[in-house]
């Protein structure tokens, strides 16, 4: 006797490369497919944006500045 349970695994993914982390999505999907698990989904989220703005120099120009960012990229696996 199958017992149907209603119960769903959530995996956040979170990678400051992209490729990295949809190679790591298609990893875990194709090991669901060998496993015969036929109910599972990918949903991208949106990417976060960290802007650091820095002084070129310490003393003087204070209106010459750099502006560096890191992207954060997520996905979510439901399962």
């Amino acid at each position: 006797m199958e017992i149907k349970t209603n119960e769903n695994i959530r995996v956040r993914l979170e990678s400051f490369n992209h490729e990295l982390l949809t190679s790591s999505c298609k990893k875990i999907i194709d090991l669901l497919q060998t496993n015969d698990v036929t109910k599972f989904s990918m949903v991208p989220l949106p990417t976060d944006k960290r802007i650091y703005c820095v002084l070129r120099s310490p003393h003087v120009d204070k209106d010459s500045r750099e502006h560096f960012e890191i992207r954060s990229h997520k996905r979510i696996l439901d399962i």
